[in-house]
């Protein structure tokens, strides 16, 4: 029987590396969050832009599964937590949820799990993560849509899954993956 040692590249850029992503690629995930916008007064954070090895990791982790780049995008997420709470002691993580299709092809809500990890990462409790928001099952896909049509898409795509008396008070930061155009919110 041989042993053989495979070489282990970054995906982002192929060049070696013990990890999914080389130590290069993993610096946007260290990005200090910033407010990109606002959206009816409510303010819009990204922690990382989706661009180069951030996007290279959200397609591999959503996509093809690749489970060990839970870590380093959770930390992305985690860098705004943190931030957050440090000015709300209330705060409540809030994932937008996958589609039901998506969720059966993956076999899990991968934003929902960021959402747990990241809030790990950043010393917040687990039980902060709330769960409540749901996808209708009407909803497409966004990815290739324009602005125009995720407009229509997400119009009362996102609805409680709570009854309106059992929801908790506090801040609330609603994590997704990506934002492009920002109909989500």
């Amino acid at each position: 029987m041989f042993d053989f040692l495979l070489p282990l590249s970054c995906l982002h850029c192929h060049r070696p590396s013990r990890l999914s992503l080389c130590e290069k690629c993993l610096a946007p995930f260290r990005d200090v969050p910033q407010c990109v916008s606002y959206i009816d007064g409510v303010p819009l954070w990204v922690t990382a832009y989706y661009a180069g090895s951030i996007r290279r990791a959200i397609v591999a982790y959503k996509e093809e599964g690749i489970a060990s780049l839970r870590k380093p995008l959770s930390f992305a997420i985690a860098n705004g937590l943190a931030h957050f709470s440090q000015e709300h002691e209330d705060l409540m993580v809030v994932p937008i949820p996958s589609r039901i299709k998506a969720i059966r092809s993956r076999g899990e809500d991968v934003i929902h799990q960021l959402a747990l990890a990241a809030c790990q990462a950043s010393g917040i409790a687990r039980p902060r993560v709330k769960p409540l928001l749901r996808m209708r099952p009407q909803t497409a896909d966004q990815g290739g849509l324009g602005a125009a049509a995720r407009r229509r898409n997400m119009k009362g795509a996102l609805e409680l899954a709570v009854p309106r008396g059992e929801l908790p008070g506090g801040s609330v930061v609603l994590v997704d993956d990506v934002v492009t155009t920002g109909e989500t919110v």
